[in-house]
C-alpha cells in the first residue's frame, strides 16, 4: 500500500469516527432530553409550600365528605393508628427531605378490614389532585379485570391510579375460553411506564407474592408481580382495629 492509498484510508477512518461520534453525541443529549421531562414531573406531584396545619385541615375536610357521601355522619378522628401515617403522607405531599418514603414512588396501605385505610387513601388522592393537577383514578379491585376487558390494559398503562382492596378481586379469569390474569399483566406493564401507582389492602404483600398453594390454586399474584409492586411503591402499614365497630359502640 502506498503512502497516498494510507493517508485516503486514514482520512476515511477518521469521517467515520465523527460520524459515529456525532450520532453518538446527538443519542445521548436526547436521552439527556427524556431524563430532564421525567425528573420535572416527579417535582408536579408535591407543593413544598403546603404547609402542616393547611394539609391537616384539608384532609380533614376532605375525610369528613367522603364519609358524608357514604351516609356515615361521624367526625374524621386523628388518634394514635393514624397520625404517623398523615404525618408522612403531608411530607410526602410537600416533597419533603424528612419523609420516611420515598416521595417518587407511590403507596401500598395495608391494614385490617374497616381501619380507615381506604377513607384516607382517597382523601390523600384528593389533595394530591389539587396539588398537582392529576387525577388520580380510583377503582376497586373487584372492578378492575372488568375495565381491563372493556377498555383494554393499554388504557390504564400510564394514567394515575389508587387501587382499592388489592387481593379480593379474582385472581384469574376466563376470556373467550383463555385463561387471563389481568391484574398481573396491569402492574407489569405500569411498572414499565413508572405509572404513580397507590394501593390499599387487608393482605401483606408477602402474601400476595405468593403464587399457588401445595395444592395448586391460585392465592397471589407470584413472586415477580410482588418484587415489582414493592419497587413500585412505599410498603406502609396502616395500624388498628376497625373503625367502624368504634362508631357502632358510640351509637349504641
Amino acid at each position: 500500500m502506498n503512502n497516498q492509498q494510507l493517508q485516503a484510508d486514514v482520512a476515511m477512518e477518521t469521517i467515520e469516527m465523527d460520524r459515529v461520534t456525532l450520532m453518538v453525541n446527538r443519542a445521548i443529549e436526547e436521552q439527556y432530553n427524556r431524563y430532564r421531562i421525567s425528573a420535572s414531573e416527579l417535582s408536579e406531584w408535591h407543593c413544598p409550600s403546603l404547609s402542616k396545619e393547611n394539609f391537616w385541615r384539608l384532609l380533614q375536610a376532605t375525610a369528613q365528605a367522603i364519609m358524608a357521601q357514604r351516609g356515615v355522619y361521624h367526625r374524621f378522628v386523628v388518634d394514635d393508628d393514624n397520625r404517623e401515617v398523615i404525618t408522612q403522607m403531608w411530607l410526602y405531599a410537600a416533597g419533603s427531605k424528612d419523609c420516611k418514603w420515598n416521595i417518587h414512588k407511590g403507596i401500598y396501605l395495608g391494614g385490617k378490614v374497616g381501619c380507615g385505610k381506604t377513607l384516607l387513601m382517597q382523601a390523600f388522592c384528593e389533595i394530591l389532585h389539587l396539588i398537582s393537577g392529576r387525577t388520580v383514578e380510583m377503582i376497586p379491585a373487584t372492578q378492575l379485570y372488568k375495565k381491563i376487558i372493556d377498555k383494554g390494559i393499554e388504557s390504564l398503562a400510564t394514567r394515575p391510579l389508587f387501587i382499592d382492596e388489592l387481593g379480593r378481586e379474582q385472581l384469574e379469569i376466563s376470556d373467550f375460553g383463555n385463561k387471563i390474569r389481568p391484574i398481573n399483566d396491569l402492574m407489569a406493564l405500569r411498572y414499565n411506564t413508572g405509572a404513580r401507582t397507590f394501593f390499599t389492602s387487608n393482605f401483606f404483600l408477602s402474601t400476595l407474592s405468593k403464587g399457588r398453594n401445595e395444592k395448586g390454586e391460585i392465592i397471589g399474584y407470584g413472586q415477580y408481580i410482588g418484587e415489582r409492586i414493592q419497587e413500585m411503591t412505599n410498603i406502609v402499614e396502616m395500624p388498628g382495629e376497625s373503625r367502624r365497630e368504634k362508631w357502632e359502640e358510640e351509637k349504641a
